[in-house]
């Protein structure tokens, strides 16, 4: 066993140090210098000082595994290792060399790459996979279909900074190589482990034999703390907390934990996916801030974290809390649709298992929210598809507030978007219909539609208008291009914006008006007039009125066809069934042709 380093200087954000790790098990030892972790006790080094299982005689998998340190992805990288089988590998008898993981259990959930060989048949080829948390994917299988009997084989793969990936084999066990197979990925670029796993049925459980283990290429020396990546409440007394990079044991540590409302440390921590989940003592209360403090979490370079994180409880949406506030259902050419939400509590809420659903026969195609995110109150998150292309065709946006989910497929002319809390209650709904975008629009493909007032129901027609053009037809993630807030009207009828200009450059493209009335039970009628008094468009006809509401004209006559610049009024009645009758007009100027 040999391990070298040799230090380069490095002009980028971090230090590379050039690395050769080589390990012959010469010195009839795999527990030190490097250490190989793992199922130690079911590998042994064999006379001929070789690595070899020797677990029990039963149906099982066995790994062992050595950090490597932060390999540097931005430079080569080269492995080579010699592996012989004393059977002929199949499905249930199979082994894989770890090139890259994430993970030191190479049984759980990691991210990485491997080479197989073991397949059912008497042709095994040499393949590398990707694996994705559980999920493996072929990338390469390689050309000599030599494996299939008792294989003994020295490998090498060769990997450059573009993602290319080599596969090289002498079938015989030497060293002279030749072209297997190669491809192309670059999905995982961060590891810190490599391994060898085995699995075998009772009658191989010592017939997998490896040496000759190198790795030559750069790691990335690392100076920096480790960082809380996302901490949120997952359950009624549990967080879970997230790191940027990989930490050591320390992170399950319940003294490396503290928690205000007479928590103090956890009771338990269990590892999760994607990081540690605490259990504490006490069950949170909906709106109270949580401070959990974090002290004498390391990293894999030994950088220790100390800081203190801020958790809002959230709370659970009632109908009404989260509204639909934008929609795109008719996308440009290689676009997504997108759906955005509102929070109009005075609460964050935990959006995690809530369902995005569309009308078919009955509330269908529910699509499932599959993440924990935290709405605080005012703000808007988003749901696509394809964010890169939302990104790319909608330059006016908020990417931070982007959701990648899978959306029920809206039609391009009419239908319900639906959306729900965990048990399927529903919390808000909108039925859009194509026909409600500005007349003057010609073509709507790629455009939103946007509330004008956020806060108002979705059902509210008359709340919602095409996104502007200066704006570039949509605004994911920020503030509506039509937004108009009324504020506090307290006049029977008020023109909100006494000059308007209908050219949908987003600003005051739409006529607005408020009332306020003094009692229930009201129907009401209102219709704009041009100066000479003749009839231009009716607004409302005989509409059951709510106590206080608003109203809007977009510029444009019944017909269908614009309106001339000029003063127009508005004539504003309500009645009551017993003939009380209120009435009031008023002007507004529409001021450019459009």
């Amino acid at each position: 066993m040999r391990l070298a380093f040799f230090l380069m200087i490095s002009l980028f954000c971090f230090r590379s140090i050039s690395a050769q790790l080589n390990d012959d098990f010469s010195d009839g030892d795999f527990t030190n210098n490097p250490n190989w972790a793992g199922d130690v006790s079911n590998f042994i080094i064999n006379p001929s000082l070789q690595l070899q299982l020797n677990a029990p005689a039963l149906t099982d998998t066995s790994y062992l595994s050595s950090e490597t340190g932060i390999l540097d992805f931005n430079n080569p990288i080269s492995w080579q290792f010699y592996l012989k089988l004393g059977f002929d590998p199949s499905n249930n008898n199979t082994v894989r060399y770890y090139l890259t993981s994430d993970n030191s259990n190479l049984k759980g959930y990691l991210n990485g790459y491997y080479i197989r060989i073991g397949e059912n048949g008497s042709t095994d080829k040499l393949k590398l996979y990707r694996q994705d948390g559980t999920a493996t994917t072929l990338l390469a299988t390689g050309l000599n279909g030599a494996y299939g009997i008792s294989p003994e084989v020295s490998v090498k793969i060769n990997r450059d900074v573009a993602g290319n990936w080599e596969i090289l084999a002498d079938s015989l066990g030497g060293t002279n190589y030749s072209y297997e197979g190669g491809c192309t990925d670059l999905t995982h670029t961060f590891s810190t482990f490599s391994g060898v796993w085995c699995k075998y049925t009772t009658s191989n459980f010592d017939k997998f034999t490896f040496d000759d283990i190198s790795i030559t290429g750069n790691v990335i020396v690392d100076n920096d703390a480790p960082t809380v990546e996302n901490a949120f409440v997952s359950g009624s007394n549990l967080v879970e907390i997230h790191y940027n990079e990989p930490v050591t044991t320390t992170a399950e540590d319940i003294s490396n934990y503290t928690m205000n409302f007479g928590n103090g440390n956890p009771l338990m921590i269990t590892p999760t996916a994607l990081g540690y989940e605490l259990m504490f003592n006490n069950v949170f209360n909906a709106s109270d801030t949580l401070e959990l403090i974090v002290s004498g979490v390391m990293d894999l370079s030994g950088n220790t974290l100390n800081t203190t994180e801020y958790i809002v409880v959230p709370d659970t949406a009632g109908q009404g809390d989260l509204l639909i506030n934008e929609l795109l259902f008719d996308p440009f050419t290689g676009g997504s649709d997108y759906v955005e939400i509102y929070n109009n509590s005075n609460s964050s809420i935990d959006i995690f298992n809530y369902f995005i659903a569309d009308y078919d026969e009955g509330v269908d195609n529910y699509k499932e929210i599959p993440f924990h995110y935290v709405i605080s109150p005012g703000e808007l998150v988003l749901f696509t598809e394809d964010s890169s292309e939302t990104l790319m065709q909608y330059p006016t946006h908020d990417a931070s507030k982007f959701l990648q989910i899978d959306l029920p497929s809206f039609p391009n002319d009419s239908a319900t978007v639906f959306l729900l809390d965990p048990d399927s209650n529903i919390i808000d709904k909108f039925s859009y219909d194509d026909d409600m975008h500005f007349d003057l629009i010609s073509n709507t493909e790629g455009v939103s539609l946007e509330k004008i007032n956020p806060s108002l129901p979705s059902s509210d027609l008359l709340n919602w208008h095409s996104a502007s053009e200066s704006i570039g037809w949509g605004t994911p993630g920020l503030t509506n291009s039509q937004y108009f807030n009324a504020g506090n009207n307290q006049e029977f009828l008020a023109v909100l914006t006494p000059v308007f200009s209908p050219d949908n450059d987003g600003y005051e493209d739409v006529a607005q008006f408020s009332y306020l009335l003094n009692g229930s039970g009201m129907v009401g009628n209102a219709v704009i007039y041009d100066n000479k008094g003749r009839l231009v468009k009716k607004i409302l006809t005989n509409e059951l009125l709510s106590t206080e509401g608003s109203l809007t004209w977009d510029g444009t006559m019944d017909n269908g066809e614009k309106a001339r610049v000029g003063i127009y009024m508005i004539y504003f009645e309500t009645f009551t069934l017993s003939g009380e009758i209120h009435a009031e007009k008023k002007t507004v100027t529409l001021l450019t042709q459009f």
